[in-house]
């Protein structure tokens, strides 16, 4: 039986404290699958995109129930959206790869399309405007990025990646584009004009990204894949170093970054959500030692076929220790315990060696949680936040869109 060690009291009080987000309300009966959300900061309502290829503006009316304001029927599926409230600009990206931009009225009643363009041959997979470097950009499944003027909504450039583009991010001061793609890279492409040259391929996750959240003061990316995995990359700091989050037993839909607070918030497709601590200090998960034997009981690996031979023994099957990366067998990796400096939050396999450290010198592992986790009860498609507000929507796969209070959590 598995030795559990991160029942122990933690060496210090939580730097995230245990709040959880409260509840406010939700919104039934939508007819169709959401592909994207945006909570009004201005307004006490959401803009949606749906499967029924439509744009919603949903207000809350005095008896308190939300109406549509706006429903504006589009001639193909959406499947990406930007909206600013400032300047009430939206950008659509279809399934058919076109890109629509439309103009909101101030009084959230109407909808004109401004303009429109076939950027793409397959479904596009993110959009996004930057006004001051007054670029459009847009991926898809074609494997392309696109950005056109802002102003004009002439095609400028495009620039073409090895495999299916899934998301983007974009820094405008420093014309850096991020792009997620099917087989876990993200690409880092620096915009120049109607060119853009390929400054880094950043490799850690193992399937798809799913969501990316650039946080420009500090120069951190953060990224979510279909892997489980939450990955933050420390851009700024140019030395490639890369921090691992684990908290989340299902697919990544989505992250939201809350900068002011310096906090992440993450959901997977099963509803659970963690709230990540970005002010907190964390340490690099070590890389894993390829060994053919045991490191710690040189037991042999059932591909050791010689060694195996050797000792008329069987192989065993080679795990790795998450603190510090050795090869080891079954017998010498069965204790498992949070680490949450190293971004485990939820239990991990360890070897019997740091088992024992930890047992011993319990001053020198801090086990208190950097992250706050709950279950929001359903799996979520897409998620928004108004730091402002300190409000979160969040949609499910099931058409439900519900609304929580996270100020506690910032």
């Amino acid at each position: 039986m598995a030795a559990t060690i991160n029942d122990r009291p933690c060496s210090s009080a939580s730097s995230i404290g245990d709040h959880k987000p409260e509840f406010l309300t939700k919104i039934d009966n939508q007819i169709a699958r959401i592909n994207g959300i945006f909570l009004l900061a201005k307004e006490d309502g959401v803009v949606t995109i749906g499967e029924d290829r439509t744009i919603r503006v949903l207000l809350k009316r005095d008896n308190d129930q939300f109406w549509p304001s706006i429903v504006e029927y589009l001639t193909s599926v959406p499947t990406a959206f930007y909206f600013d409230e400032n300047t009430l600009c939206i950008i659509v990206g279809m399934v058919n790869g076109a890109v629509y931009e439309f103009v909101v009225s101030p009084d959230l009643n109407s909808l004109q399309q401004k303009r429109s363009w076939h950027a793409h041959t397959l479904q596009v997979t993110g959009v996004l405007m930057s006004h001051s470097a007054e670029l459009i950009f847009s991926c898809s499944k074609d494997k392309t990025i696109v950005w056109h003027c802002a102003n004009t909504g002439t095609k400028i450039g495009s620039y073409v990646i090895d495999n299916l583009c899934t998301t983007l991010e974009f820094d405008s001061d420093s014309r850096i584009c991020f792009i997620g793609d099917y087989n876990g890279s993200i690409y880092v492409l620096r915009v120049v004009g109607n060119s853009a040259q390929l400054v880094s391929k950043l490799s850690a996750h193992t399937a798809a990204i799913s969501s990316l959240a650039w946080d420009p003061v500090r120069g951190q990316l953060y990224s979510g894949s279909t892997d489980q995995l939450v990955i933050m990359w420390d851009i700024a700091g140019q030395k490639g170093s890369c921090y691992e989050l684990n908290g989340h037993n299902a697919r990544i839909s989505s992250l939201v970054l809350a900068r002011n607070a310096s906090r992440l918030f993450s959901i997977d497709d099963v509803g659970h959500l963690v709230v990540w601590d970005l002010k907190a200090k964390r340490i690099v998960a070590p890389g894993w030692h390829e060994k053919d034997n045991c490191e710690i009981c040189d037991a042999p690996f059932f591909w050791n076929v010689r060694v195996m031979w050797d000792r008329k023994t069987v192989g065993v099957r080679r795990h790795h220790c998450r603190t510090c990366g050795q090869s080891v067998c079954g017998n010498c990796c069965n204790n498992k315990t949070i680490f949450p400096a190293m971004g485990f939050e939820k239990e991990t396999r360890i070897c019997n060696t740091c088992h024992t450290k930890m047992q011993q010198y319990p001053e020198q592992f801090d086990l208190t949680p950097l992250a706050i986790q709950c279950e929001l009860n359903k799996g979520v498609a897409a998620m928004h936040l108004q730091e402002e507000l300190g409000r979160l929507v969040a949609v499910g796969y099931d058409r439900t869109i519900m609304i929580w209070d996270v100020r506690k959590l910032l």
